[in-house]
């Protein structure tokens, strides 16, 4: 089975439809909801045989989309986790929005680290709670979807380990995992349990059953095998031991750590990115396992050869082998619609996936 999942991206949004994602998008869920209400319309009248959507990347599944959903808390998922580390955001009319510096550059110790019940009872998680409550009551036939999901599905979104750390100490991780692999295990095994809690709360706030954790591990194939499964599997395992199914991310070439990323537990997804090789993903955990690919930016990009990406497409047909395949991708403004165009329609043509809208 073989589907595509297309998004839009805020800067696209704001280049050719002129929408602008200020604090007030990220923080005022029914403000937020109207906008991209007005950004479903645009891209349904710029798109109308394409099914490509106003939605995160990656992390909303169309298939689950109902009308009237409002999202709470709709933010990088480690963001979240950084307000309550004191960082301040960041935001940007074309681009989402971010957090300021690194909130632990400067950490010699995991006991400086806040406890977890700490984290639970910060301002801004309260804030977000009480945002939840709130629309709850105000808007009661609205489907009020809680922080760290994005649609109905039960999936939730974090981003992963490694990828939480660098964003909260920066490059200097990578120095700690040789020269204090401990510090470094302290600080993994505290983003997991953070995300863990707040997961549940939210969850349990939302009455909302976790289904599935779809992990962005975006920084993953920075490193090697062997510091993928001593710094990284163990906690993602500890995420699918605790929730199910895991849908783990690695954005780039993956070939080098696709050991380790078998190593996790309960692992039913791998989402991987450019040229990372499908044959041997399929080979190692056959046709069922549902793998999800995106084209490789170099096929995408303006100015990009068509032929080259009639080429990727047919080599990923050819690799995935009539497996279980998603193929994902989300259109910048510097994309060419053109080449992108040429899945859906070669898809179409090959009676493999029809072109048709969800909504």
């Amino acid at each position: 089975m073989i589907k595509i999942e297309a998004s839009i991206s805020k800067g696209w949004l704001n280049k050719y439809g002129g929408f602008a994602f200020n604090d007030k998008y990220y923080m005022d869920p029914f403000y937020r909801m109207k906008q991209d209400d007005e950004c479903h319309a645009f891209v349904k009248k710029e798109f109308p045989e394409y099914p490509l959507y106003n939605m995160e990347s990656n992390l909303v599944q169309a298939e689950y989309v109902v009308p009237n959903m409002m999202l709470v808390g709709a933010i990088q998922p480690n963001m979240i986790i950084a307000a309550a580390l004191g960082a301040e955001f960041i935001y940007s009319p074309d681009k989402d929005s971010d957090v300021e510096g690194y909130p632990l550059q400067l950490i010699k110790n995991v006991e400086e680290l806040p406890s977890i019940d700490k984290v639970l009872q910060h301002s801004f998680i309260k804030q977000l709670e009480d945002q939840f409550l709130k629309a709850s009551e105000d808007y009661p036939d609205y489907r009020i979807i809680p922080p760290f999901f994005w649609d109905t599905s039960g999936r939730a979104t974090i981003h992963g380990i490694i990828t939480t750390s660098m964003k909260f100490i920066g490059q200097d991780i990578f120095i700690n995992m040789l020269m204090e692999p401990d510090l470094v295990k302290g600080i993994h095994q505290w983003i997991t349990d953070v995300y863990i809690a707040v997961i549940k709360r939210f969850s349990s706030l939302g009455n909302l059953s976790v289904t599935s954790v779809h992990v962005g591990e975006c920084s993953g194939a920075m490193i090697d095998e062997d510091s993928y499964r001593e710094f990284v599997s163990p906690y993602i395992s500890k995420l699918g031991m605790e929730f199910g199914n895991i849908r783990l991310h690695s954005c780039g070439n993956s070939d080098h750590i696709l050991g380790a990323m078998y190593d996790v537990s309960n692992l039913s997804i791998i989402d991987t990115g450019s040229n990372t090789s499908l044959a041997k993903i399929r080979e190692r955990m056959g046709k069922n396992f549902e793998i999800n690919v995106a084209p490789p930016v170099e096929v995408m990009i303006k100015g990009a050869s068509l032929n080259d990406m009639k080429e990727w497409l047919r080599k990923t047909l050819e690799d995935n082998n009539d497996g279980n395949l998603k193929i994902v991708y989300h259109l910048e403004a510097d994309y060419s619609w053109e080449n992108c165009k040429y899945i859906h329609e070669e898809l179409n043509n090959l009676g493999i996936v029809k072109k048709n809208r969800l909504y």
